[in-house]
């Protein structure tokens, strides 16, 4: 597998901006009615001990066993689900819909609010007022100490962090006195410090006390568009160089695109820029599937439609790509342009990558040290979505097929032999309508504890078919 090189671009220098403190007003809390995830980030989730535990300073304790995945497979039935709702209430909408597990709740985005559901019988726990703005809102993939951010208002104006235990907002950001310009890109949160892109650049802020901490200026090489956070970093995409395409639309990123890793300040841990052309076309990156090891989902030749490859990044400073064997024509798109931090069709787990397939092929599973398939799953008439690596096997839905229920399989990617987890309801009507009007839309959380299995469609709007059924859990 041949091996691609470039150069490494200088660090873009920080500015602080300090800003005040909005205060949270009653007009505010009538106005707001909905956020929404358009990212990343958002990510398809498998939770093997449960998310969102707040840090401590104590001493260190020893970890608890993770909970194994069942050795027996499960005869799961539709446990609960939440009808979809009524459309004709209200005038936002919602792009991929943020979907988030913390302890025994779900909590996603729902028309007019943010809602809180029990697991174990999708009692509601709490409903938070938000507003998903006319063209939909983003949110944060990833919780950090129970909490999460969101955009709100008509243009996402708001920035809000929302304790995920309780509803309850513990920051109120104004975006308007930022110098951000809309839309405003998908949020993250680490520690005392939210973060948020723009396509004039990114800003972080303060949550204790809403003050702005760095803004990176649009005169700037370089700008940050969005954030997400991993592996305890916030990582942001990097557009660099201005210029203007054929229809006259002028920004960044012409020059080069590439992943910024920085601390809960600000301060400046890695950077990647990919500043050079890739046989004769300059790369995109459509999305990050993998930070550690650090793959991504890049489009070569033009702005619509162009050649869509996988890269594994092997040295960030060098810029040293290895291409990993993935095909337009014979797999899913892992990622989408509309949300950098969520990869529905792909998950990396340990040294491998499963991507889902298409036509002969349900699921293809690749090497990363060496780029090359290791093999692939037949779809036996289904499609199929890995959700996550459980205990060095892939956790994988296979989808329903003719009235026929689907199921979860585990796949092992060094013998790529399989064994079934769960067996999903006899009655698939409802899985059936989901995924058949819903399709990629649909996010899949799986619980390991409590061996439950939660699909969501997160995308609610006038002009889009819903299912009758925005949320099943099966278990």
């Amino acid at each position: 597998m041949s091996h691609l090189h470039g150069g490494f671009g200088p660090p873009v220098p920080l500015r602080p901006h300090h800003g005040g403190h909005p205060r949270w007003t009653a007009a505010l809390l009538i106005a707001l009615s909905l956020a929404v995830l358009a990212s990343a980030g958002g990510l398809v989730w498998a939770v093997g001990q449960r998310l969102g535990a707040k840090r401590t300073a104590t001493a260190p304790v020893e970890p608890a066993a993770p909970a194994r995945l069942p050795a027996e497979p499960i005869e799961a039935t539709a446990a609960w689900h939440i009808p979809a709702p009524d459309l004709s209430i209200f005038d936002e909408r919602v792009q991929q819909g943020g979907v988030w597990l913390y302890e025994d709740t779900v909590v996603r985005v729902m028309p007019e609010a943010l809602v809180s559901y029990a697991l174990a019988d999708g009692s509601e726990r709490w409903s938070m007022p938000l507003a998903a703005g006319s063209n939909g809102c983003t949110s944060s993939s990833q919780i950090d100490a129970g909490r999460i951010a969101v955009l709100s208002g008509m243009n996402c104006e708001y920035l809000v962090v929302v304790d995920l235990a309780t509803g309850e907002d513990r920051a109120t950001i104004s975006l308007t006195s930022t110098r951000l310009k809309v839309p405003y890109q998908e949020p993250a949160l680490l520690g005392d410090t939210v973060a948020v892109g723009s396509p004039l650049g990114g800003a972080g802020f303060r949550i204790s006390d809403g003050e702005q901490l760095w803004w990176h200026e649009p005169g700037g090489r370089c700008v940050e568009t969005g954030y997400t956070v991993l592996d305890d970093i916030l990582v942001s995409e990097v557009a660099c160089g201005t210029g203007c395409n054929d229809l006259g639309i002028c920004g960044y990123g012409y020059a080069a695109t590439g992943l910024r890793a920085t601390t809960e300040n600000g301060e400046e841990l890695w950077r990647w820029e990919f500043g050079h052309e890739v046989e004769g076309s300059q790369l995109e990156i459509i999305g990050v599937i993998s930070v550690d090891p650090l793959v991504i989902h890049a489009r070569l030749d033009g702005t619509f439609g162009g050649v869509h490859r996988i890269f594994v990044v092997e040295d960030t400073r060098n810029s040293v790509l290895r291409e990993v064997g993935y095909q337009k024509d014979r797999h899913l798109p892992p990622c989408t342009v509309l949300a950098t931090w969520w990869c529905a069709d792909a998950v990396v787990g340990g040294d491998y990558l499963a991507v889902s397939g298409m036509d002969t092929v349900g699921l293809s599973v690749f090497d990363l040290a060496t780029g090359e398939l290791v093999g692939d799953v037949p779809p036996e008439g289904r499609s199929m979505r890995p959700i996550a690596m459980v205990e060095d096997e892939f956790l994988v839905y296979r989808g329903e097929w003719e009235d026929r229920p689907g199921m979860v399989v585990a796949i092992d990617p060094q013998t790529m032999t399989q064994r079934t987890v769960m067996t999903l309801d006899e009655d698939a009507a409802l899985e059936h309508d989901m995924w058949g009007i819903a399709g990629y839309g649909v996010r899949l959380v799986w619980d390991t504890p409590t061996r439950t299995l939660v699909m969501a469609a997160t995308e609610i709007s006038e002009s889009a078919r819903l299912p009758e059924t925005s949320l099943l859990a099966y278990r």
